[in-house]
C-alpha cells in the first residue's frame, strides 16, 4: 500500500442488498508481520485482558487460537479462507509462480531472504500435478480447438514450422516443434519429442512436423505450404505428402552473412564489408518479388554484376536492375577480377545456395516462429530439466502467454505519434536500426487459468488429470537402464580415491 493511500471498509445496513462475495483468487493480499498479529490478537476483544495466543503454521497459511483464562474466551483465526483442507494461499502461490514460468527454488530462496513462510518442495509437486497442469493442459487445448476450426474453414493456408532443442549441441533430450499459421502469428500446435524415441537428434524435427500435420489433418485442417529451414530430410518428408514447401528466407541469410563477414575479414577483401547489407536486403528483395524460381535465380545472380557497378544482365527473366542510376559512390564498387570479386562470386554462386534461392518463400518469414522460441526460453530455459510432462505443459504456457500478445500494436506518444527505439545489430555492434515500441503485454490468460483452478479443477480434479494421463509420453530415463545399487557407488568411489586413483564411471 503507498503512504497516503487509505482502506474504507463500508458495512452495509440490514436493508441494502450484499453484493455477491469476491472469489477467493481474487481477493486482495498483504504482507503481515508475526509481531503485529500479536499486537492485534493478545488483547481479549471481551474483558480487555491479556490473552493467550498459539500460532500454527502450514505453508503460507497461519491459523492463531486465542484463549481468555479471565473470561473463557476463545476463537480461532484463519490468515486466509480454507477450501475443504487446502489454504487458498498456498494453492494461489504455486499457481502464480508455476503460471508465470518462475523456479520454485528461486522463490523459495526469496522468500528465505524475506524471512517469508512457504511450503516445501512436495507441497508444490502436488499441487501442479493435481490442479495447475490439469488446468494448463485444458485450458491450452480449448484455444487450439478454436484456432484450428478457423483455419479449417479458410482456404490457401500458409503455415510455417520449426524446432527448438533442449539444450546445444548434440546431445539435447528433447526438442519442441513448433507449428505456426504465418498470416496470423498464431501458434497453432507444439510437439515435444525425445531424442530416443525418433532415432536421434536429427529426426526430431521431421518426427515433430509428422505430428503436427497428423494433428492438423484430423481437424480438417488443409495446408497449401508449409515454410521451414533447409533440411534435406524435411524436403524428402513434404515431398511424399504433397505440399508445397518453401525455405525460409531468415535461415538462408543468417549461414550466408556468417560466411560473408569471413570473406569481409580476408586481406584485399575489406571493401566487401560495405556490401553485407545491401546483399541481405537482396536476398529478401528476391524472395518477395518473385513468383517462379527461375525468376529468382535470375534476380539473385544479378548481385554479382551490381558489386561491379554493372547493370544490364544477359539473363531475359531479370534484363537489367531496377534502381536509378547511382551517383558518387566510384570507391563503392568492386573491380572486376579483384580477389574480393573471386571470392563473393564462388560464394553467392554456390550451387547449394542457388538451389535453396530457388525454394525461397515468397510468403511471410517465420521469424515470428523465432519469437515464440525465445518466448518459450523464459517458461523453459535451457539451463534446467524438466520430466516431459512439466516441459510440455510449459510450452502449452509459453504458446498461450505469444498468442495473447502476437498482434499488439505499435506504442504511440501522449501526441499520438509512433514510438520507436534504437537497436544495435548483433553482428556488427557499430551498426544500428530502429525498432518500432510494442504496447505492453497483457495477461488474461493468467487470469483464466487461476479462474479454471480454483473454479472448476480444484472442486474435482479427476476428469482433467484423465486428459494428463492421456498424453502418450516416453518412459523415464531411469527405467532405461540398470540403477547400480547406491552403497556400491559410494563404497567404489571412497576406495578408489583412497588409492589415488580416479572414480569409476556408472
Amino acid at each position: 500500500m503507498d503512504i497516503g493511500e487509505t482502506v474504507t471498509i463500508k458495512t452495509e445496513s440490514a436493508n441494502v442488498i450484499a453484493e455477491p462475495p469476491t472469489p477467493v483468487q481474487k481477493t486482495p493480499t498483504y504482507i503481515v508481520y508475526e509481531s503485529c498479529l500479536r499486537e492485534l490478537l493478545t488483547e481479549c476483544p471481551d474483558c480487555k485482558m491479556k490473552a493467550d495466543v498459539r500460532m500454527r503454521r502450514w505453508g503460507t497459511f497461519l491459523t492463531v487460537l486465542q484463549n481468555c483464562q479471565y473470561c473463557q474466551y476463545s476463537r480461532r483465526w484463519n490468515s486466509q479462507p480454507v477450501l475443504g483442507s487446502t489454504p487458498a494461499g498456498n494453492l494461489q502461490l504455486a499457481a502464480a509462480i508455476y503460471i508465470n514460468g518462475a523456479s520454485f527454488t528461486n522463490i523459495e530462496k526469496i522468500f528465505k531472504t524475506m524471512n517469508l513462510k512457504i511450503f516445501k518442495w512436495p507441497t508444490f509437486q502436488k499441487y501442479v500435478q493435481r490442479h495447475i497442469e490439469p488446468a494448463i493442459v485444458k485450458q491450452w487445448r480449448a484455444s487450439q480447438d478454436g484456432l484450428l476450426a478457423e483455419l479449417s474453414q479458410q482456404q490457401n493456408i500458409i503455415l510455417g514450422g520449426g524446432m527448438r532443442t533442449d539444450s546445444p549441441g548434440l546431445f539435447a533430450r528433447f526438442g519442441s516443434y513448433a507449428m505456426m499459421d504465418l498470416r496470423n502469428n498464431k501458434v497453432i500446435d507444439v510437439q515435444l519429442v525425445e531424442s530416443s524415441t525418433c532415432g536421434g537428434v536429427d529426426n526430431m524435427e521431421v518426427k515433430g512436423l509428422g505430428r503436427s500435420l497428423t494433428l492438423l489433418k484430423d481437424h480438417d485442417v488443409r495446408p497449401d505450404t508449409v515454410v521451414t529451414e533447409t533440411r534435406p530430410e524435411i524436403e524428402e518428408f513434404l515431398r511424399e505428402a504433397a505440399f508445397t514447401h518453401y525455405y525460409d528466407v531468415g535461415h538462408i541469410e543468417k549461414g550466408l552473412s556468417r560466411k560473408l563477414k569471413v570473406i569481409s575479414q580476408k586481406k584485399n577483401c575489406r571493401k566487401v564489408k560495405k556490401w553485407l547489407p545491401t546483399i541481405r536486403k537482396h536476398l529478401y528483395w528476391t524472395a518477395e518479388t518473385s513468383t517462379t524460381g527461375p525468376e529468382k535465380m535470375a534476380k539473385w545472380m544479378s548481385i554479382v554484376n551490381h558489386i561491379q557497378n554493372v547493370h544490364v544482365h544477359d539473363d531475359p527473366r531479370f534484363p537489367q536492375c531496377l534502381h536509378p542510376p547511382h551517383t558518387g559512390d566510384e570507391d563503392k564498387w568492386l573491380a572486376a577480377g579483384s580477389p574480393a570479386v573471386s571470392k563473393l562470386s564462388k560464394t553467392l554462386m554456390n550451387k547449394k545456395l542457388l538451389n535453396d534461392v530457388e525454394r525461397l518463400s515468397p510468403h511471410p518469414h517465420t521469424t515470428s516462429l523465432q519469437h515464440f522460441h525465445s518466448v518459450s526460453k523464459r517458461f523453459a530455459p535451457k539451463q534446467q530439466m524438466f520430466s516431459f510432462q512439466r516441459f510440455l505443459c510449459r510450452l502449452y504456457l509459453a504458446a498461450l502467454h505469444f498468442n495473447e500478445n502476437s498482434g499488439r500494436p505499435q506504442a504511440t506518444s501522449a501526441d499520438g505519434e509512433p514510438l520507436f527505439r534504437v537497436a544495435f545489430l548483433k553482428s556488427q555492434t557499430r551498426e544500428c536500426t530502429d525498432k518500432p515500441v510494442k504496447v505492453e503485454p497483457t495477461y488474461g490468460y493468467e487470469e483464466e487459468l487461476v479462474d479454471l483452478v480454483f473454479d472448476k479443477v480444484f472442486p474435482d480434479p479427476t476428469p482433467y488429470v484423465e486428459e494428463v494421463l492421456k498424453i502418450p509420453r516416453p518412459p523415464d530415463v531411469p527405467s532405461r537402464f540398470d540403477q547400480p545399487c547406491s552403497q556400491d557407488v559410494v563404497f567404489g568411489y571412497v576406495s578408489v580415491i583412497n588409492r589415488g586413483g580416479r572414480p569409476p564411471l556408472y
